[in-house]
C-alpha cells in the first residue's frame, strides 16, 4: 500500500442508457461516449507509468452490467457505489482507505488535464504536518479535486452539503481550522461552452501531456460529429 490515494469518481451514472443523464445536445450514446473517454483518459494517465499511489476507480451502482470492452482492458476492479449518496461512499465505503493513506485526492471523472505529473504535485502541497486541503475548482466555481491529508468527517459534511461549490463549501468550513490550497480554472466537462474549451485546450500540443493520440482521436470524432457547436 502507498501513502497516497487517489479516487476518480463520476457526479452520476454514464455508461447506462436508460439513466444517463444526457449531455447538453449531444444523443444518448455520444453522451455516453464523451463521459467515458473523459474517465479513461485519467485510467490511460494513471496506469500507464509506474504507480506512485493506490487508485480507486468508482461506478454509479447501475452501470454494472453496462461495462464496456475499454474498462474492461486494465482489468481494473471497479467500486461500485450508489452515487446519489456521496454521503454515504464518503463516511462508508471509502472511509479506511481515507483514513489508512497519508495523502487522498478526489478527482470527478469529467475532469481534463490531470496527469501523475500534476498529481505529483498536488501530493506534495497536501505532503505537510498541518492539517491541510487542496480543492481544484472550475472558473464557475465547482469542486473538481479535492484534496486532504488528515479525515474530517465534518469536512465531508460540508462538502456534500455544499454540493462540490466552492463558495458555499467556505463558508460550511469558516469554524474548522485547516489550511486551504485552492487551484483556480480547472476544466471540467459539464456543458457544450466547456465542450468549447476542450476543443480548445486539445488543439495546443502540450496537451499530449496528460491526452494521449489515441484518445485525441476519440475526442475527434465528437468535434466532428458536433462542429456546429463549436462555432
Amino acid at each position: 500500500m502507498f501513502n497516497n490515494a487517489v479516487y476518480i469518481i463520476p457526479s452520476a451514472s454514464f455508461l447506462n442508457p436508460e439513466i444517463v443523464n444526457t449531455f447538453e445536445n449531444f444523443s444518448i450514446e455520444d453522451s455516453k461516449f464523451l463521459k467515458s473517454i473523459l474517465y479513461l483518459n485519467l485510467i490511460e494517465n494513471f496506469l500507464a507509468d509506474e504507480k506512485k499511489a493506490d487508485y480507486f476507480f468508482v461506478l454509479d451502482e447501475f452501470d454494472c452490467n453496462f461495462i464496456t470492452d475499454e474498462f474492461k482492458a486494465d482489468n481494473i476492479n471497479f467500486h461500485f457505489a450508489d452515487l446519489t449518496k456521496p454521503k454515504l461512499l464518503f463516511e462508508n465505503q471509502f472511509l479506511k482507505e481515507f483514513t489508512s493513506h497519508k495523502n487522498n485526492i478526489i478527482l470527478s471523472s469529467d475532469i481534463i488535464g490531470i496527469n501523475q505529473t500534476e498529481l505529483n504535485k498536488y501530493f506534495n502541497l497536501l505532503n505537510i504536518d498541518d492539517e491541510c486541503l487542496l480543492i481544484g475548482k472550475s472558473r464557475e466555481g465547482t469542486i473538481g479535486v479535492f484534496g486532504f491529508n488528515s479525515y474530517s468527517m465534518d469536512i465531508f459534511n460540508c462538502l456534500v452539503k455544499s454540493d462540490f461549490i466552492y463558495n458555499n463549501f467556505l463558508s460550511c468550513t469558516k469554524t474548522l481550522n485547516h489550511f486551504i490550497h485552492t487551484l483556480n480554472d480547472i476544466l471540467l466537462i459539464k456543458n457544450i461552452e466547456h465542450f468549447k474549451q476542450l476543443y480548445i485546450e486539445l488543439s495546443q500540443k502540450k496537451s499530449m501531456e496528460y491526452c494521449s493520440q489515441k484518445m485525441h482521436e476519440k475526442f475527434t470524432h465528437l468535434f466532428i460529429e458536433y462542429k456546429e457547436l463549436l462555432k
